[in-house]
């Protein structure tokens, strides 16, 4: 999914915006940027591997960076103790030498401090590095974040925490007032919870066990990922009360460019679509979590949709939609529009 171009003016700048689009800061990482016309486009992170395995890594990393065919590539090491990032970034320099995939920079960040292992200026560059700049640094960029309504969580474990089950989850009289409704009136929860405006009502444990009702018919499923991530399914394939249904959900983007106002209501859908997993107890919730990964794995989010897939196939292991897209992720194989 395409976003407003960032104007980064050094490799401090960039820094300072990479947990912004992680979605939490990192550490112990191995990180690949694609940048393609000037734009950030495909960012892959991995843990740092242990000793001897990092040529493993490598090879997880690049399949998808032979796909995006990227103009450059990015390389960021972030470590806690010093030089173990070297065998897996020596390992990565080389693979994408051969690939003929050219590295714009490659950049090594620990104790709060960066510096590039390709340039050598002492002016520059010193040996000690330079303070990674923070959110207060950049106050034009950080802006940017936050006018789309992004804030990074301190780490990855906080970002996996937020779709644990919450103590107000649904319970068992919200699901059973949930199959009393017939089938228009369930549906009808879904554009209170795909309200992407200033004041959309609350998702209530109510409000989930209806939806959780709705997405055990895979096609009203399958449509709902259809709305989520247009240009990706095919509508016509669909039956037409689903059609006639997502047809009438107002949706502020589309598969082309997103301005300031798309990436908003995405991230407002995204957090709604959060609340609802979280409202919903274990037997309930993979189908709503398959949902969520699929928009997130379209916006390129990797790490919220391993996320996702992950609680959706601890709730439910044979969960053919779930196995199918945490097959895609293994092999970054991104969402293709339709045309």
């Amino acid at each position: 999914m395409a976003t407003e171009t960032l104007r980064l003016r050094s490799p401090g700048e960039l820094l300072a915006v990479v947990p912004y689009l992680l979605g939490f800061e990192p550490t112990n990482s191995i990180m690949c940027i694609c940048l393609q016309d000037s734009r950030i486009g495909l960012t892959q992170r991995l843990d740092l591997p242990p000793a001897g395995q990092g040529e493993d890594a490598v090879r997880l990393l690049m399949p998808s960076l032979l796909r995006e065919h990227p103009d450059q590539v990015l390389v960021l090491a972030y470590e806690e103790v010093p030089n173990v990032s070297a065998e897996t970034v020596d390992h990565l320099t080389s693979a994408l030498g051969a690939a003929s995939i050219p590295i714009h920079d490659r950049l090594l960040v620990r104790d709060g401090r960066w510096r590039s292992l390709d340039c050598h200026e002492r002016k520059c560059c010193p040996v000690e590095g330079q303070l990674v700049p923070t959110p207060a640094d950049v106050p034009e960029l950080a802006a940017e974040f936050v006018g789309h309504e992004l804030s990074p969580h301190a780490s990855r474990d906080a970002l996996v925490d937020q779709l644990n089950v919450r103590p107000d989850h649904a319970c068992d009289r919200d699901f059973a007032g949930a199959e009393a409704l017939d089938d228009e009136t369930r549906l009808a929860a879904w554009p209170q919870i795909l309200d992407a405006g200033d004041s959309p009502a609350e998702v209530t444990p109510a409000m989930a066990a209806i939806a959780a009702a709705t997405l055990r018919d895979v096609h009203v499923r399958d449509g709902l990922v259809a709305w989520l991530t247009p240009g990706t399914l095919d509508a016509a394939q669909l039956p037409s009360r689903v059609r006639s249904f997502i047809s009438s959900i107002d949706r502020d983007w589309d598969a082309e460019e997103a301005d300031t106002g798309a990436i908003v209501a995405m991230n407002r859908i995204q957090a709604r679509l959060i609340r609802l997993c979280t409202l919903l107890p274990d037997e309930h919730a993979a189908p709503a979590l398959t949902v969520l990964a699929c928009f997130t794995w379209w916006r390129g989010n990797g790490t919220l949709t391993r996320a996702a897939l992950n609680r959706a196939l601890r709730c439910q292991p044979d969960y053919r939609l779930a196995l199918l897209l945490e097959r895609m992720v293994d092999l970054a194989i991104r969402p293709r529009m339709h045309r």
